[in-house]
């Protein structure tokens, strides 16, 4: 079965989307859970601000008392006088709401100041900041409603005397005492009773409220086993307590089901947004990386026609730029190595074409009668085949070095002895150039192949005889450093130029061809030459030679002694 195929761009459009949608679902549903779950809570601690009041003045009861049990206990017996066993109970879970409204009540004088005017010169001020008379500002606080009218006779702290937050007490007339007059409404209370009058609480906060010690145990108010609001109770900036406030709202009544509603509304249309935009982003930047893809995979196959000439485009600063730049600079390397196969080709052909052609036209001139099988003849054609042997195994043994296979034997040797023994060997040969010939030089133990880098020296040595003037001079000499050994050999002009310097050790490169034909060169000299001396380890340079023609230079690395 032939395996689903998912091009590259589909898979980063997919793996954008998929992991925008995933990340937004899990953000939008955790958010949705933590608000359900901590909604109740934040409009507790909202409403927890407006206790300010309560909580200053449960303090200040704390400091008188400096202790809740005895702070109620108190309390209630200074508004209720001595209460009956069943009366204690309820008393004290009412002791909080009590509280409330005297802070409620505090809180509303605070903000109505003209309601709570001293006399004197400060009521002159507030009359002419109001713009009212003195009447009419009594007549408001005669006709005040009863149930913001202040404790009477109750003060705060409870047992500091009658002080009405910062205004006298108002003194009702009385009736004259008749035994068969109903008492009025505002009678006093009884002996040992102060008088309390509840507030309107139209927020509801008093009866979710609970009082609880430093160590949030419970004491008095609506005790709660849900989620609690709390607000610490300070006495000089330790906390003697808590203030609880149980949430009003649930997960399930009418106002939260409405408002989650609403949010839930809103974050399916954040979600949509979010997903229609990842859409839209994941397929432009699929598109912004397919373009180059597909330019790359059309380079490819255009390289693999052998178009190597072919080039493309793209302008990227990144890894898909640096790729195309790769790959045009891959389709050069390419070009230029199928222009040197086919040079390679035609120079084969040609230096083997030579040789060939030669041989024929003497077999053929013998066979015509035209000439006569003599030594003479039969010597030139044996050159001839010698030629074309050296030839052939000069080109074998540069494939094998540049295949990597040329096999090397290496072993301890003197590299100078070498060279002084092959020196020996070419004095027939620069006898008959006419050269004069100067060798100086020290010898040490390398690890080389003796062949190969005879090989090296015969090929060096032939190629100054063949470019060195009659006449001229060869100088062989060394130079030794603690790491490496070299040999320089130095001939004198034909010298050479700076761009055929540079061509020295390409393949079938001859300076001058027409000079080098006649001498037998043919190009693969000094080329393998570099390859060999690459391959045992070495370097074999060329530079401008202080005699004006050629300076070879062979260095290798000596034996390491440790």
């Amino acid at each position: 079965m032939k395996k689903l195929r998912i091009p590259i761009a589909l898979r980063l459009f997919f793996t954008v989307l998929l992991t925008t949608v995933i990340i937004t679902t899990v953000s939008l549903g955790v958010f949705q859970w933590t608000m359900k779950e901590n909604f109740a809570k934040y409009v507790a601690d909202v409403e927890m601000q407006k206790l300010d009041h309560l909580i200053e003045n449960l303090a200040g009861v704390y400091s008188i008392y400096h202790d809740w049990g005895n702070a109620i206990q108190a309390q209630i017996l200074q508004i209720e006088g001595q209460p009956g066993p069943d009366d204690y109970d309820h008393l004290s879970r009412v002791w909080l709401r009590r509280q409330y409204d005297i802070a409620f009540q505090q809180r509303y004088f605070k903000e109505n100041t003209i309601l709570n005017v001293p006399t004197g010169v400060e009521q002159q001020t507030a009359i002419k900041k109001e713009g009212l008379s003195v009447d009419e500002i009594r007549l408001l606080q005669e006709n005040l409603p009863s149930e913001y009218q202040p404790f009477e006779g109750l003060s705060f702290p409870l047992n500091s005397g009658p002080i009405f937050w910062n205004r006298k007490p108002i003194q009702q007339p009385r009736p004259p005492k008749d035994a068969n007059t109903p008492p009025p409404e505002d009678t006093p209370p009884p002996e040992g009773k102060k008088r309390f009058i509840p507030m309107p609480d139209k927020l509801g906060l008093s009866s979710r409220l609970s009082l609880y010690d430093a160590k949030k145990h419970f004491i008095v108010g609506e005790q709660n086993t849900g989620a609690v609001s709390f607000r610490p109770i300070k006495v000089n900036n330790q906390i003697v307590g808590y203030l609880g406030l149980k949430p009003v709202l649930d997960q399930e009544d009418a106002l939260s089901l409405n408002f989650f509603s609403t949010q839930k509304k809103v974050l399916l249309l954040i979600y949509a947004v979010t997903v229609v935009a990842s859409l839209i982003l994941a397929l432009l930047l699929a598109t912004y990386f397919k373009k180059p893809i597909h330019q790359l995979l059309r380079t490819a196959r255009e390289l693999t026609k052998g178009h190597y000439q072919y080039k493309m485009q793209v302008k990227r600063n990144d890894e898909l730029g640096d790729l195309s730049n790769q790959m045009n600079h891959l389709s050069e390397i390419l070009d230029q190595h199928e222009q040197s196969r086919r040079q390679w080709v035609a120079d084969t052909s040609h230096e083997l074409k030579t040789p060939l052609a030669v041989l024929q036209a003497q077999i053929e001139a013998m066979q015509d009668g035209i000439r006569k099988p003599t030594p003479e003849h039969f010597a030139s054609m044996m050159s001839q085949v010698s030629s074309l042997k050296k030839l052939t195994q000069d080109l074998a043994d540069l494939a094998q070095v540049e295949a990597q296979q040329l096999t090397c034997y290496f072993a301890e040797v003197d590299p100078w002895q070498t060279v002084v023994q092959e020196v020996i060997n070419f004095t027939p040969k620069l006898e008959q150039a006419q050269l004069q010939v100067e060798v100086e030089g020290s010898g040490t133990l390398l690890s080389l192949d003796v062949d190969r880098f005879k090989q090296i020296i015969v090929n060096l040595l032939g190629n100054s005889i063949r470019y060195t003037e009659m006449g001229g001079m060869i100088r062989i000499h060394t130079v030794q450093t603690e790491q490496a050994w070299t040999l320089l050999i130095d001939d004198s002009p034909l010298g050479l130029s700076d761009e055929q310097l540079q061509r020295l050790g390409e393949r079938f490169y001859r300076v001058d061809d027409s000079r080098t034909r006649s001498t037998g060169g043919t190009g693969l000299g000094l080329a393998l030459s570099v390859k060999i001396a690459k391959a045992l380890g070495g370097q074999l340079s060329f530079d401008h030679s202080p005699l004006g023609g050629l300076r070879c230079q062979l260095t290798f690395p000596k034996i390491s002694r440790k």
